[in-house]
């Protein structure tokens, strides 16, 4: 091989490295300024005060005269207005309290008249939604903050629960969804 060859050769692969590290800088900053809005964002939720939702709720509705069907309407509602699922700590104690209802019913409404059987099946779909919604409106988040955003305690736990319900990772989901479009 020729002097100039190597040069030229040499030239090719220190271009090519180069153009790496400036793509690797530039994912880093742009996953940087997702993590910060996205943390910045769901402190702004988590700081809602919970008797602040619970007074607004009181005084509009009465949802101990609803029957079954429309109580269970209500509390989904009231759940998505307020994202509570949201919060990776939240319990049934908490929503209970919260929305002026007693545990045993909203066991009962979520066992007999919806598709989730209980509590924590309810919070897992409501979760996967928000989840899916994010990875649909949101190509540019990382898994990591979806995780975070939709109230998931871990990206494993996340990812599992991803794939075993929609037979794709989130990684997965998101360029089939990109794909779509």
């Amino acid at each position: 091989m020729t002097n100039a060859a190597s040069t030229i050769i040499f030239l090719s692969l220190l271009l090519a490295f180069l153009a790496m590290i400036v793509v690797i800088v530039l994912l880093v900053r742009t996953t940087r300024t997702v993590v910060d809005k996205n943390t910045s964002l769901t402190q702004q939720l988590l700081e809602t005060p919970v008797d602040q939702i619970r007074q607004d709720i009181s005084s509009v509705e009465q949802p101990m005269k609803m029957d079954d069907a429309q109580l269970l309407a209500w509390l989904d509602s009231k759940m998505e207005e307020t994202a509570l699922y949201l919060q990776p700590d939240i319990d049934l104690k908490t929503v209970a309290e919260t929305f002026g209802l007693s545990q045993r019913r909203i066991i009962r409404l979520l066992k007999n008249q919806s598709r989730y059987g209980n509590f924590a099946s309810y919070l897992t779909e409501k979760r996967l939604e928000k989840a899916c919604s994010l990875l649909k409106k949101h190509p540019e988040y990382t898994i990591e903050s979806i995780c975070i955003d939709a109230g998931f305690s871990s990206r494993r736990t996340f990812q599992t629960i991803f794939k075993t319900r929609l037979g794709m990772s989130p990684s997965e989901y998101r360029s089939a969804v990109i794909n779509e479009q």
